[in-house]
This record gives C-alpha cells, sequence and structure tokens, in this order.
C-alpha cells in the first residue's frame, strides 16, 4: 500500500530505505540499524509521488497514454479481488456490468419483495465468503493453554491485512499442522474467544484429542465461512412471504409501502412513562415512550448522546407491563445488544441474553444473563442432573452417546423452561433466527441501532408474530456496512428505517444531548437536525481541569489538526 510507505535515508547517504509506517516503524529490531526513524517521509507528496521516485511523464508521453476514468479505475479494482490479473479489457466482457435490480419504496407483494433482497444477499454472502476464505496464513507460531473449562486454547498473532476484514470473537478459524517425523498431519476447528491488545486470538478448539502441544511452529490457519446470517436473511423473507401469521397485517402492508388506514393500540396508559432503575426521562423522552405505546409502528431517532439506550429501556419496560407476552428486544451488534440488556435488567424485569453458540465463551458485561449462564447456574433439584452431566462433559471433553442424549434433551428443556419465564428476551437481529427461538412468538418487538442494520437482517426479528414494532436509529448516523459494491449501489446499504422515513412515517425525535459540551453540538445540531438539539450539560459539566493545553482558541474546546 503505497500510502503507507515512506522513506528515510540512511545516515551513509548513498541508500535509501524504503519501509511503511505500520508496523515497520514500531519494529525494536529497525532501531538499531543507523536509521534515524524520526526522519521517516511518505513516499507521496501534494498527490504525486516523490520526484526522484517516479519521473512525471512528459506531454508527448502523456498524450500517447491510455485515458483511463475514475469508474474505470474502480471497476478494474474490484475485479482485482477476485481475479488479480484482470485488465481493462476484461470491462469489456458481457456479464460484468450486470447491476443487479435496485430495491423498490414499494413491492406489490412479498414475493416481489423477496426477488429483489435474495439477489443482493446473495451477492454479499459471496463476497464475503471470498474475502473470508482468501484469509489463510501460513508458517503461524502457536502458543497452547487451557482454559477453564478444559479446552485446549491457541495463542497466536494473527497480522491484520489491509483489507477491510478484522477477527471478531465468535469468528471459526480452522487451525492445521502438517505434520513431520514425530507428529501425524492434524486439523482443528476452534473459535475465537478474545483478541488481545498485541493482535494475538485466542482460539478455542472444539476436541482436544491428538493436539499437537509440543509443537508451536509451522502451523497455518484458515478462515471457516458461516453462511448463518445470510441463511437466516433468506429465512425471514420466506416466512415473511409464506406466512400469514408472521406479521401483522398492517404491519404487512407497510413494509410493503401499501396505504392503509393508520391504527392506534388500544391500551391503558401509565401514568409515568419512566421505569425504575433508570435515571429520570425528560419531556421528548416521555413523549416518545408515550406515542410508542399507542402506535403499531414507530420510529425514534436519537441523535448522538439524546439517551436512546435509556428512552428504549423505558419503552421496553412499559410493554413488558402489559401483559402481552414477552417482548423481544434486538440490534445488529453484541455491544449494543449487551447494552440494552444491561439497562433493562436494572428496571427489575426478568431478562434473558441469548448469545450465539460459537460466543458463549466470549466474556461479557451482562454474563449473568446470558441464557448459557443460567443454565449452569439454575439450582432446583431436578436440575442436578444436568449438573452432573454437565460435570462430566467439562471434565471428560465428551459424553458416551446414551449420555449426551440424555444431556442435549435435559439441556433444550431447561433452555425453554428459563427463556419461557422470562419478560424479555435480547439478542442481536441474526440471533432472533436461532432455532432455540423457533417455537416463541413476539407481538413485541424493538429492535436499537436500526439504522445500522440492512433491511433483511431487520426483518428476521419482526416475522415472529409481531404486532407492534419499534425501530430505534438515527439514518443521520452511520448505515449497516456493506462489502459489496454491487449490493450497496442497489440499496441494500438503506435500513428499513430509512426507507419508512422515504415513505412518510415521522420519526419521534429525541431532543437533549447528555454527551459533549454545547460547543460541540452546535455542528451537528445545525447540519444534521435543523438546529432543534438541546443541551443537557452545561459548559462547566464539560470542562477539563489542569490540563495545560494550548486551546488555539481558548474557550473553544477544538481544533482542526492538521
Amino acid at each position: 500500500n503505497v500510502f503507507l510507505l515512506g522513506f528515510i535515508s540512511a545516515k551513509t547517504e548513498s541508500v535509501v530505505v524504503l519501509l511503511c509506517r505500520e508496523p515497520c516503524l514500531n519494529v525494536n529490531a529497525l532501531k538499531d540499524m543507523n536509521w534515524d526513524l524520526s526522519q521517516w517521509c511518505p513516499l507521496i507528496d501534494d498527490r504525486c509521488f516523490l520526484q526522484w521516485l517516479v519521473k512525471v511523464p512528459s506531454e508527448q508521453e502523456q498524450l500517447r497514454a491510455r485515458q483511463i476514468s475514475a469508474q474505470q479505475i474502480n471497476k478494474v479494482e474490484e475485479l482485482w479481488k477476485t481475479n488479480p490479473d484482470a485488465s481493462l479489457e476484461d470491462l469489456e466482457k458481457p456479464g460484468i456490468d450486470d447491476e443487479p435490480q435496485p430495491v423498490a419504496l414499494k413491492y406489490e407483494d412479498a414475493y416481489q419483495y423477496q426477488n429483489v433482497f435474495a439477489p443482493l444477499i446473495k451477492l454479499e454472502a459471496d463476497y464475503d465468503k471470498m474475502m473470508k476464505e482468501s484469509q489463510s496464513k501460513d508458517n503461524v507460531i502457536v502458543r497452547w493453554d487451557i482454559g477453564l473449562n478444559k479446552k485446549r486454547v491457541a495463542y497466536f498473532v494473527f497480522p491484520k491485512e489491509d483489507n477491510e476484514l478484522r477477527l471478531v470473537p465468535g469468528d471459526e478459524l480452522r487451525l492445521r499442522y502438517s505434520g513431520d517425523a514425530a507428529h501425524p498431519a492434524w486439523q482443528a476447528v476452534g473459535h475465537v474467544i478474545k483478541l488481545t491488545a498485541q493482535e494475538e486470538v485466542a482460539l478455542e478448539l472444539r476436541a482436544s484429542q491428538g493436539v499437537p502441544v509440543d509443537v508451536s511452529h509451522g502451523f497455518s490457519v484458515d478462515f471457516v465461512w458461516k453462511s448463518t446470517s445470510f441463511d437466516r436473511m433468506r429465512g425471514a423473507m420466506k416466512t415473511f412471504a409464506v406466512d400469514e401469521t408472521s406479521v401483522s397485517g398492517y404491519i404487512y402492508h407497510h413494509l410493503l409501502g401499501h396505504e392503509v388506514e393508520v391504527q392506534m393500540v388500544c391500551n391503558t396508559l401509565p401514568r409515568r412513562f419512566g421505569a425504575p432503575g433508570l435515571p429520570e426521562l425528560n419531556a421528548s423522552q416521555a413523549f416518545a415512550v408515550k406515542s410508542v405505546l399507542q402506535k403499531p409502528i414507530s420510529l425514534i431517532q436519537g441523535p448522538p448522546g439524546t439517551g436512546k439506550t435509556v428512552t428504549s429501556a423505558a419503552i421496553v419496560y412499559n410493554m413488558a407491563k402489559q401483559g402481552k407476552g414477552q417482548v423481544l428486544v434486538c440490534a445488529p451488534s453484541n455491544v449494543a445488544v449487551d447494552q440494552l440488556a444491561e439497562k433493562i435488567s436494572a428496571t427489575g424485569l426478568k431478562v434473558v441474553r441469548l448469545c450465539a453458540k460459537s460466543r458463549e465463551a466470549v466474556s461479557s458485561p451482562v454474563e449473568h444473563l446470558t441464557l448459557h449462564y443460567q443454565v449452569r447456574h439454575l439450582d432446583t433439584s431436578e436440575k442436578s442432573e444436568l449438573h452432573k452431566l454437565q460435570l462430566l462433559k467439562d471434565e471428560q471433553g465428551e459424553l458416551s452417546s446414551s449420555d449426551e442424549k440424555k444431556y442435549k434433551a435435559l439441556k433444550r428443556a431447561t433452555e425453554r423452561e428459563i427463556s419461557q419465564s422470562a419478560d424479555v428476551i435480547c439478542c442481536t437481529c441474526v440471533g432472533a433466527g436461532d432455532p432455540r427461538l423457533a417455537n416463541f412468538r413476539f407481538r413485541q418487538v424493538l429492535i436499537d441501532e436500526s439504522t445500522q442494520a440492512t433491511e433483511p437482517e431487520c426483518l428476521i426479528p419482526l416475522v415472529l408474530g409481531v404486532k407492534q414494532v419499534v425501530l430505534v436509529g438515527d439514518h443521520c448516523q452511520l448505515g449497516p456496512v456493506i462489502m459489496c459494491k454491487k449490493g450497496a449501489c442497489a440499496g441494500l446499504a438503506q435500513s428499513l428505517f430509512e426507507r419508512l422515513v422515504l415513505l412518510g412515517v415521522k420519526p419521534i425525535r429525541l431532543q437533549v444531548q447528555y454527551r459533549m459540551h454545547p460547543c460541540l453540538s452546535e455542528f451537528p445540531s445545525n447540519s444534521f437536525y435543523e438546529g432543534t438539539l438541546q443541551n443537557g450539560v452545561t459548559i462547566n459539566e464539560r470542562q477539563s481541569s489542569g490540563i495545560d493545553f494550548p486551546w488555539p482558541v481558548p474557550n473553544r474546546p477544538m481544533f482542526f489538526y492538521v
């Protein structure tokens, strides 16, 4: 990557060393080699390569060169991802420019909806698979450890490339060893349980048999691509189309953009809209809660720092108190779900946080709310059988087939029992497609950070019988991350929240921000929120005392650092 490359002239003047800023500049071994690392300069200056490195072609040469547009450059770079030898000629080939059918504002029916979104999901899935599977690394050095649950853990460094892929806890990797005189060839699959600050990956292996723990060099690592999230999106769209009970008639037509009579939900409203264990709501938050309880579809727009999570928790508390069954609470990311689960639990409601099986070993701030934790820590007498089997499994690594059958059945029954007794179930949008929730019905669903989810992702929690849906988010902030350019251009990057706004659903906006110095909120307020953002913090509450810093304008807590 030329943008990371730079040079240092060696002290002997006749040599120039080219090296990258990250990580080479920080490698200790280089510090000894009489180069002055502080003299590092980039290879690019004012959008051109340095003159002595790349000669600027003469005008005559420039006239002879092929004129190529930025669009062609982008397309060729896109092709290089799948075919490194592609050239401009390949852009002429048939099929290269086939753009998928773009998303619409309104759809005839759920089948048309499915026909538009399914190809976009497939594009994204194929791209994701290709990116992940191209991530193999060889000559990896491993150090071995044993986890508390007696499973083998391999630690190794998996250097980040410049591409968009980063490992996250729960990812599956395959560790391979080709074998040597003393060891047969070996391979095992495990999942990432943590990433240390030193870019070290901790991989918990599924099976502990035959692991070459006395070997540390010469391993290979591959990504194991999982299609789960894409399968669940496809499944949700199919359910939406074929199952009439998946969503209420009103929501079905509304989501497809059909004209429908405005409906209200009949409820006795509480006197106060806050919830125990949460901060007192301000006027715009209380108004949001009150409005949401009366409508089948609501959008809440929360600019930065306006208390989206507290408002969401208050809504869920009030919904749960109406006795219409369990409330399902989702968000696209695990971090957002954990935050919400914590806040809702603080109101005294019984919360179950459902995690992906691959993330059960990942530490989380709401460990005590997770289903797998609650299953392990149930102290009723009839669960002692499950406990015994669990201990046996932990010690031996596996059970006899009859015991395994018994263990699975007991565990499933316990999971169902705990889940059914909860007031609220929290999981990611994709997690709502977990088979453990297959027979559950949720009439009330709240999706937080919904503007960071793609539309098919948002659909997964909705097709479990929803009659009242609340989408919380902010379409002025970052949208969903789409890897595949074609998919993004065709509209996969537009969230359901945004499409509903375009269809004329008015979002209820939270108005008071408690996060930043009033000087800093002025810009987003005027640029994105028509000047409506009020400050819930004073200048005095946002002073940094004791910092000796030469602010260019003393009473303005910002500056541009070039």
